[in-house]
């Protein structure tokens, strides 16, 4: 009699997580420099000081020995949000002449860069030991937050309507290639600056920018218990002379996403290039495959800067520096002088 009991009391608990069918290959194919320049203008201003914000890019599985730099006058600092995301800060005080209604600033950044595929497992072969992430980034990469409101009702009743909710069964992996093809067959790329960026408006929206569609992929999965998150930064190639997006000027800046799969590790993926440039039949160019040629700023958008005498400000990202001007006269801003050069240190 203690058999049958012994199965009854196994068969209720839950079942054990799918082992893992797939493994990323890595290598650092190039070690870069990048160089961000970016005057700000504000004629009719005599300033006295400037306030500026840069992003001080971090280590991630796709970038590894970063370094940041800010000129003039850089430190280090944490933004204000739950995540605490590394800053570069600099208060400048306008003690030349030619300081007093423009600013140049300069940011620098040294990094190695990763390449990452996603390949299955061979048959018979022992997964390689993954790092899982420690409590506090699972926490904040399955977190409802900003424009990723993975929790609003427009995201939950989209994820019903297009069932993308994750099987008893299914791994990581394969939920996520699920959701990816689907945002891809029923999503259409379209930049317009000032849309409204957040998952819940994307979904209605059937279209979005990189961000967007990067943003409702990450709160797509974690709706579904899956860590992931958004990676904003810059292709590491050189900015085109004349190139643009839209009608504004192009200077390689760019969203992706990346999501935690168990055993795995942190898998690459770029939902605004599959939609725009995979002409492949399973169309899964730009899902799992990373050859190592972005520039991660921060991670997840959403900021909360201490802006001094401004107090404290919002910023999406900082693709580009943030910056405050305290001082006397009309505000009259230009339209910043923009730059960005990398070259191929290894």
């Amino acid at each position: 009699m203690l058999v049958p009991a012994l199965l009854v009391t196994l068969s209720g608990l839950p079942a054990a997580p799918p082992a893992p069918a797939y493994v990323l290959e890595t290598a650092d194919p190039r070690r870069v420099e990048a160089v961000l320049t970016y005057t700000v203008r504000c004629d009719g201003v005599r300033a006295r000081e400037w306030i500026v914000f840069a992003a001080q890019a971090p280590e991630l599985p796709g970038q590894t020995k970063v370094e940041s730099r800010l000129e003039p006058g850089g430190t280090s600092a944490k933004e204000l949000s739950p995540l605490k995301r590394p800053v570069l800060t600099a208060r400048v005080p306008a003690r030349q002449k030619d300081l007093e209604s423009a600013l140049p600033i300069r940011v620098t950044y040294v990094a190695t860069l990763r390449s990452r595929k996603l390949k299955p497992l061979a048959g018979g072969t022992d997964p390689p030991k993954v790092e899982a992430p420690g409590d506090r980034e699972r926490e904040a990469a399955l977190a409802a937050r900003g424009e990723i409101d993975s929790k609003s009702e427009a995201v939950q009743a989209w994820l019903r309507e297009r069932k993308l909710r994750r099987e008893q069964d299914e791994s990581d992996v394969d939920f996520a290639r699920r959701v990816f093809l689907d945002l891809r067959a029923n999503f259409r790329y379209e930049y317009k600056p000032g849309a409204d960026a957040h998952a819940s408006a994307v979904c209605r929206a059937g279209r979005s920018d990189c961000g967007g569609l990067s943003g409702l992929f990450v709160a797509a999965l974690r709706a579904n218990g899956v860590p992931a998150r958004t990676l904003y930064g810059r292709w590491a190639r050189s900015a085109e002379a004349g190139a643009k997006l839209g009608e504004v000027p192009y200077y390689q800046a760019h969203v992706k996403a990346e999501f935690y799969a168990d055993g795995v590790g942190w898998v690459p993926a770029d939902v605004a290039s599959g939609i725009l440039h995979d002409r492949s039949k399973e169309g899964l160019s730009y899902f799992g495959n990373d050859p190592g040629d972005f520039l991660t700023f921060h991670v997840d958008p959403d900021l909360d800067l201490d802006a001094r005498a401004f107090g404290r400000q919002q910023a999406t990202c900082l693709q580009v520096p943030a910056h405050w001007v305290v001082g006397t006269g009309k505000l009259e801003e230009t339209t910043p002088k923009e730059g960005w050069e990398v070259k191929k240190l290894t």
